[in-house]
């Protein structure tokens, strides 16, 4: 498998478990996991824009949505990376994005860069926000890839 049809697998599993959590999280959860579900989601759309050169500057990487906006939020950025990466192969993972961070730092980095951090921040925090449900006494949603595997394939 080359590594764009590798990432779009990736992207396909990140968007599964975050609507796993999401619906987690409506039948029960906390606020801090509610917290973390949209940092995980506003970052992702920001890296998004950031593909496209945008200046991140004053950005609020921690807002307080609630679950029917991290709902919408979750659906537009799949759409939006399942649409970038329908566009690309291998080649175009190449392409260098120049942003600036939220400090207003600018930074260079490819977009096969941008897109691996994409994937690894969301899985970080997504077991940031199972271990706040086992924490509090809620049973945490199978968000495992090889689940995802098994029930997809």
């Amino acid at each position: 498998m080359d590594s764009i049809e590798h990432l779009r697998q990736l992207f396909a599993y990140d968007d599964w478990a975050n609507r796993r959590v999401i619906v987690s999280l409506k039948s029960g959860g906390t606020e801090k996991a509610r917290r973390i579900l949209s940092h995980i989601l506003i970052t992702k759309q920001e890296y998004f824009e950031r593909l496209y050169n945008k200046d991140s500057t004053g950005f609020d990487f921690w807002p307080d949505l609630s679950l029917d906006e991290c709902s919408t939020l979750a659906r537009s950025t799949a759409e939006s990376y399942e649409g970038l990466l329908r566009k690309f192969d291998d080649e175009g993972l190449g392409l260098t994005a120049k942003y600036k961070t939220s400090e207003g730092v600018p930074h260079s980095n490819t977009f096969r860069e941008l897109l691996t951090h994409v994937l690894f921040h969301s899985s970080i925090h997504r077991g940031n926000i199972i271990l706040t449900l086992r924490e509090n006494g809620f049973e945490p949603p199978k968000i495992d890839y090889i689940i995802y595997l098994r029930e997809t394939k």
